[in-house]
């Protein structure tokens, strides 16, 4: 009886592990720009996503087939700053050489954006074509979208912040959405080529309806809002478990298994939905092969989790990678012994 590994990832840490076995795929994860002991509160204030933007510049100048941009949904966690992608707009910018009208106020963070308009950022059309020749995605971990009750501020309260300081980021958030929007504005994107000339007010109401489209863009929170601004650069979100899970090629290795076992620390309702284990029972249940779910920890029901095709979860108390995989990214011993357990039981 033999394992095979096939390491996953959801766009939070470790997906550029995940990924490293692929050719022509360069990984950019937010995640990897969190410095240890990096204070929540201060990282949602005054952190800034300039450092993502000049990786992502960088990146442009390889080779690469594609380039992933892999975003978290936790600002202060996973993400070292909540500033909807203003600083990242600057970091690609100064590595493209185009110029930034007020780079100052877009890399100070979320809470100095309020009042930041179309003419401090940078030529977005320019960003735009830069892009356009390369085969950019952005690979996030959650839907929500970056304004309103369920987004990038609201979230935030009250672990990291009061509800007076999420409604201050909220403004500011929303400030940018409409800056970009007004940017937009300028090029061809949403212009209606064919309609009649539009007065200045019929401007600013596109706008304004432009600026609501965007804050409630699907994923658009992500990387602390560095979705969104990429979105209005033209580069498409996507959930990461499934777009990781394609590009490792779960669907062959699963239809060559005769039993699928899904490791993962945590079995909840965010992993239900938006994590590994959908991605992976999809394509078991296509294939017509058993999934069983190692957890370290089972938060979830019977009823949740045998509707996604999963036929058992045992817990396991696995609650970190080395628990799992040796110092040379081989199955450790013990994992590899409670795997062939649980194979045997399938008679497998």
């Amino acid at each position: 009886m033999s394992v095979d590994v096939l390491p996953l990832a959801d766009g939070r840490s470790g997906t550029a592990e995940a990924l490293a076995g692929v050719r022509d795929v360069v990984v950019l994860s937010d995640a990897t720009l969190v410095a240890p002991g990096t204070d929540r509160a201060d990282a949602v204030r005054n952190g800034s996503s300039r450092p993502l933007g000049t990786l992502l510049a960088s990146a442009l100048t390889t080779d690469a087939r594609t380039v992933l941009v892999a975003l978290g949904a936790d600002a202060g966690t996973g993400t070292a700053w909540a500033d909807g992608g203003a600083g990242m707009l600057v970091g690609l910018a100064d590595g493209l050489g185009v110029p930034v009208p007020d780079s100052s106020r877009l890399v100070a963070g979320g809470a100095a954006l309020r009042g930041v308009t179309a003419d401090d950022l940078p030529d977005l059309g320019a960003l735009r074509r830069a892009l356009a020749g390369r085969d950019v995605r952005v690979a996030h971990r959650a839907p929500d979208a970056l304004l309103g009750l369920g987004g990038l501020a609201g979230g935030l309260v009250p672990d990291v912040l009061d509800a007076v300081a999420a409604q201050d980021l909220e403004r500011a958030l929303g400030d940018l959405v409409h800056a970009i929007a007004g940017a937009r504005a300028g090029t061809l994107v949403g212009r209606d080529l064919l309609g009649a000339a539009t007065t200045s007010t019929t401007s600013a109401r596109a706008i304004s309806d432009h600026a609501r489209e965007l804050g409630a863009l699907r994923g658009g929170a992500a990387g602390g809002g560095a979705a969104l601004a990429l979105a209005a650069l033209g580069v498409p979100l996507a959930p990461a478990a499934p777009l990781v899970a394609d590009l490792v090629g779960v669907t062959s290795a699963v239809a060559q298994a005769d039993l699928v076992v899904v490791v993962v620390p945590v079995l909840d309702g965010d992993e239900s939905h938006d994590g590994v284990l959908p991605a992976v029972a999809d394509a078991a249940l296509d294939a017509a092969v058993p999934v069983v779910v190692l957890a370290g920890t089972s938060l979830s029901g019977r009823r949740e989790w045998s509707a996604l095709g999963v036929a058992a979860v045992h817990e396991t108390g696995w609650a970190v990678p080395d628990d799992v995989l040796d110092a040379d990214g081989a199955v450790a011993d013990e994992a590899a012994e409670r795997v062939a357990r649980i194979a045997r039981t399938w008679r497998l």
